[in-house]
């Protein structure tokens, strides 16, 4: 059964698990891994809009 999946190619953040690691984050290294690199993938994010928006004022 797969329970996860991953987009090595994606331009953005893509992972699929069927389960929630946000829940198991204190318990299971994995999740805490996935919910770490989801976190990551945000904050990366907002930090590019926050400089795209500086740049166009």
């Amino acid at each position: 059964t797969i329970e996860a999946v991953s987009v090595k190619e994606a331009r953005a953040f893509a992972v699929g698990v069927q389960w929630h690691p946000e829940y198991w984050v204190k318990s299971d290294s994995n999740s805490a891994k996935i919910f770490r690199a989801f976190g990551d993938a945000v904050r990366l994010h907002a930090a590019a809009k926050a400089g795209a928006r500086a740049a166009a004022e």
